[in-house]
């Protein structure tokens, strides 16, 4: 990882290089990065813990979320990949604001994503203490800084190009670790047949699909983890501004969905399985590294551990990177209005790399005990703010500025105000009122909040809807 950091270092010769390298990557490493950066450590260990306590009403989930690809390349990949070309974007921000013709809106949607983000740069990095820490006895504040050091030194080191390349290889580590684990933990539990009597026995409520949850949680579960990816995910859909023809998209989306698929059909098998074989565990969490040091000897489970590391490693590298294009381009460059030279353009973003870095670590030495609710708050909140004014945006001529900042503000507020009174109803975060999902109950406002707002004010201009809408509209 740090090899190729340091390689590519010598190619990027500006920030927009190093945010983005525009035209640089070929669709394989477009699509492991997409991929690799969803599936972060939370799929690996918060998302296989809640499956193993949650069963069958989880898998929903998994399904929708190796459909996420397919999602967000349809709706949204190639007209993002037009628009880029013509406004010459570097963030999914700058979509925003050119769009919706106001810095406002851009810096609107800027300062949610930085919100989000802080905290699952920080749940990664406490994925990763915990897993140095059960499966090679170092100190949880040792693992943060040996994980962090190397990820924020290569992702200053070669921004994009070294983030997606590095992706393209912890992909394969993560096909490869599951490939092994999954067929070794089937059988250990019993085979298919055996696990699942065994398990229907320790958990008679997960073995179907509603058991536990509403069947409303598990089919807006599916909605939210495959449609709202579009809105909930910024650093994979910025790899949308990265290619500069169809064909190179098309062929992304391929490699995308066959390593999710893979994945997510494999990590619910090991959720079933890890019940069955460590039934006592305390942290559901952590079933996958000690299963693993349990099934294997340390030589291959170090391969397996590789894959886990991996996953964390590609989310991270990921949010880090766009975190800092964000504050560099549009906090510093677009709303504050400095200009910058190529060299002290490319110096700023890796101060503010470092700098975003350090504070996730700061954040993770003492941070939530939740892995996966953590992500999910965070993705649900940009879900909520972004899905509807990104998708309308550029699809309805009709949106307006003021339709497209009501719903951002409005989705955010609703998605945290429906978290707070499931939290007051039900005192956790993982269960909400009548099973409807703060990520759907924000996003549904939002879209009411786009439409109505943008009927009742003024349409976009005209130079606005020539860049955005030229191939579907045909002026007289």
């Amino acid at each position: 990882m740090l090899g190729i950091g340091i390689w590519f270092n010598k190619k990027v010769k500006s920030n927009k290089d190093y945010f983005i390298a525009k035209g640089k990557l070929g669709p394989a490493t477009i699509g492991f990065s997409f991929s690799a950066t969803q599936m972060s450590g939370s799929t690996y260990m918060g998302a296989v813990g809640a499956e193993r306590l949650l069963g069958y009403n989880l898998i929903p989930s998994s399904i929708a979320s190796a459909s996420a690809p397919w999602f967000a390349y349809i709706l949204v990949g190639d007209r993002m990949r037009k628009v880029a070309n013509r406004v010459k974007s570097i963030t999914v921000a700058d979509i925003f604001e050119a769009r919706y013709y106001s810095k406002y809106v851009g810096l609107t949607s800027t300062i949610i994503m930085l919100i989000a983000f802080i905290p699952m740069i920080a749940a990664q990095f406490k994925a990763a203490g915990n897993t140095f820490e059960v499966l090679i006895g170092l100190p949880y504040w040792m693992g943060l800084i040996v994980f962090g050091g190397v990820v924020i030194f290569y992702t200053i080191l070669g921004g994009m190009l070294a983030v997606a390349w590095n992706d393209l290889i912890n992909g394969i580590f993560m096909i490869v670790g599951f490939a092994i684990l999954t067929p070794i933990a089937v059988k250990a539990a019993g085979g298919f047949a055996g696990m699942h009597q065994q398990y229907a026995q320790i958990n008679p409520n997960g073995i179907s699909l509603t058991g536990i949850m509403p069947t409303i949680w598990v089919l807006s579960a599916f909605v939210v983890w495959g449609f709202f990816q579009i809105g909930g995910s910024p650093s994979c859909v910025t790899r949308f501004l990265i290619p500069e023809d169809d064909k190179t998209l098309k062929t992304a989306l391929v490699y995308s969905i066959g390593v999710q698929s893979f994945v997510y059909l494999t990590s619910a098998m090991i959720a079933i399985s890890g019940a069955v074989l460590t039934p006592n565990l305390e942290r559901s969490d952590l079933t996958v590294p000690v299963m693993i040091s349990q099934l294997f000897p340390p030589l291959i489970g170090a391969i397996i551990i590789a894959a886990i590391i991996a996953a964390m490693m590609s989310t991270i590298d990921s949010i880090l990177l766009v975190t800092s294009s964000l504050v560099v381009e549009n906090i510093y460059i677009s709303f504050i209005g400095k200009t910058t030279d190529r060299k002290k353009g490319l110096k700023i973003a890796r101060y503010v790399t470092f700098l975003i870095g350090l504070l996730g670590l700061i954040v993770a030495i003492k941070p939530p005990a939740a892995i996966l609710w953590i992500v999910t708050m965070s993705f649900s909140l940009m879900a909520a703010a972004f899905t509807f004014p990104l998708l309308l945006g550029l699809w309805w001529p009709r949106a307006t500025k003021e339709g497209g900042l009501a719903g951002m503000i409005g989705g955010s507020i609703s998605s945290i105000f429906w978290y707070v009174v499931g939290y007051m109803k039900y005192n956790t975060f993982d269960n909400w009122v009548w099973g409807i999902w703060p990520a759907l109950f924000g996003a549904f406002i939002s879209l009411v909040l786009v439409v109505i707002v943008s009927k009742l004010t003024s349409p976009p201009p005209n130079d606005v809807i020539d860049i955005f809408f030229d191939d579907i509209i045909v002026r007289k």
